[in-house]
C-alpha cells in the first residue's frame, strides 16, 4: 500500500511539472494580450481626448484584467511617490518590478520598456506612432509565444506524465 501511494504521489508530482511548464507559457501569451490592450486603450486616450499619461495610468491601475493592473498599479504608486524621477524611469522600473507577477517574458518587458523613451515627452502624433509600432512588435512576441504554445505546450505535458510514469515504473 505504502508503494502504490509513493508511486501515485511521484506520477503526481512529475505530471504537475510538465503541466505548470505549460501553463508558464499559456500565462506569457494571455500577458502579452492583456499588455496589448493596455497599449491600446492609452493609444485611445491620447488620440481622442488627450489625457495625460499619468491620469491614464491611473485609470488602467483599477483594470479587471490581473496583468493590468498588476503593472499599471505599481506604476501609479511609483508616480505618486512624486520623488523627481521622470515618467520613463518608473515606466521601466514599473515593469522589471512586475515582470514576474504579471507573467510577462523578458522579451515582451524589454519592448514594453522601449517606450518609457518617449511615452508622455512628445506630442500626441509621435506618442501614438510609437504607441503602434510597440504594439506591432509586442504582438510578434506574443505570436512567437502562442506559437511556442502551440509546439511545446503539449509536449512539457505529455513529457511530465511519461517521465511519472517511467520513475512508477522504475520503482515497481
Amino acid at each position: 500500500m505504502l508503494k502504490l501511494m509513493g508511486a501515485v504521489l511521484i506520477f503526481g508530482a512529475c505530471a504537475s511539472l510538465g503541466l505548470s511548464a505549460r501553463q508558464g507559457l499559456r500565462q506569457r501569451v494571455c500577458a502579452a494580450d492583456a499588455m496589448l490592450l493596455a497599449l491600446a486603450l492609452i493609444e485611445g486616450e491620447i488620440a481622442s481626448r488627450r489625457t495625460p499619461v499619468p491620469e491614464i495610468v491611473g485609470q488602467l491601475s483599477e483594470s479587471d484584467n490581473a496583468a493590468i493592473r498588476t503593472v499599471f498599479g505599481a506604476l501609479h504608486r511609483r508616480l505618486l511617490m512624486a520623488d523627481g524621477l521622470s515618467l520613463g524611469y518608473h515606466w521601466r522600473a514599473a515593469l522589471r518590478e512586475t515582470r514576474d507577477e504579471a507573467g510577462l517574458d523578458r522579451d515582451a518587458c524589454d519592448i514594453l520598456c522601449e517606450a518609457a523613451a518617449w511615452l508622455g515627452r512628445y506630442d500626441a502624433g509621435e506618442q501614438i506612432a510609437g504607441l503602434r509600432q510597440i504594439a506591432r512588435r509586442l504582438r510578434a512576441a506574443r505570436d512567437a509565444a502562442a506559437g511556442e504554445l502551440q509546439n511545446k505546450g503539449n509536449l512539457y505535458r505529455t513529457c511530465g506524465v511519461a517521465l511519472g510514469l517511467l520513475v512508477v515504473l522504475v520503482l515497481i
